[in-house]
């Protein structure tokens, strides 16, 4: 049969429209580690997995890292905690392409912004399914801009120097803390993805590993985790079903 004959059969395209208000994002700080964001346009081929969601996921260090001037490393999560602990996922993978120092690792949560942080959506186990590979490259990106800052301030070239375990080291035994270095490294140029260098896995000194507990394990055991419920607003109001007293 002509398959014209199927074309009554044939939906309309169906465009899906986010029903989540959009909320102002908090700004970041001046020792944010970017990278520049994927840029779609209209005429792209269609995308799946996380890209053909709503909003698409970001490849964007300045929504994940920030480094303060007394070392710590802090992430945005931008999915919620609901068991699966991606809230230590995002800390443990960064972590360690940045060749970070999980002690000084903090974690902070997200506001609901999907047109600043891309997707938000928490279903499916795709949280670290599909960011995966995208903390990879922000965590190995930031650690590239740490080398390059320090091979900066010694004059040398940035093969002689290496980070390591929250410090940049110099093959001559110099070392520089990534507390020293954030802010010169913020004002660096992003390196390209091609030019970022991820670990190699048997390298990995966290992920798989087994040896980090969760971030907030703790919390979570004793009471102290505040989840949607736990809430409390300004004149919020309580809503109950009112149900009938018989089938």
């Amino acid at each position: 049969m002509n398959s014209n004959h199927y074309k009554h059969l044939i939906p309309a395209t169906i465009t899906n429209v986010s029903r989540r208000g959009f909320l102002k994002g908090v700004g970041a700080g001046a020792l944010v580690l970017a990278v520049a964001p994927s840029v779609g346009r209209a005429a792209d081929a269609p995308k799946y997995g996380g890209e053909g969601m709503d909003n698409g996921i970001r490849d964007d260090a300045k929504l994940f890292v920030a480094i303060g001037e007394d070392g710590t490393v802090t992430v945005t999560n931008i999915r919620a905690e609901m068991g699966q602990g991606v809230r230590t996922g995002i800390a443990i993978v960064i972590a360690d392409e940045l060749e970070a120092d999980m002690a000084r690792m903090k974690v902070v949560q997200a506001v609901g912004n999907e047109v600043k942080y891309g997707n938000q959506d928490t279903d499916g186990s795709r949280s670290t399914r599909q960011h995966f590979t995208v903390w990879r490259h922000v965590g190995a990106s930031a650690r590239t801009m740490l080398e390059q800052a320090a091979a900066a301030q010694w004059n040398v070239p940035v093969s002689e120097v290496r980070a390591s375990n929250h410090e940049v080291i110099h093959k001559s035994g110099k070392k520089l803390g990534y507390g020293a270095l954030a802010k010169a490294a913020s004002a660096l140029p992003v390196p390209d993805k091609g030019g970022v260098k991820l670990k190699n896995p048997s390298q990995f000194r966290y992920i798989g590993t087994g040896k980090v507990k969760l971030i907030d394990g703790m919390d979570i055991t004793t009471g102290k985790a505040v989840y949607g419920q736990d809430v409390q607003m300004p004149g919020m109001l309580f809503a109950v079903i009112a149900r009938a007293p018989v089938l």
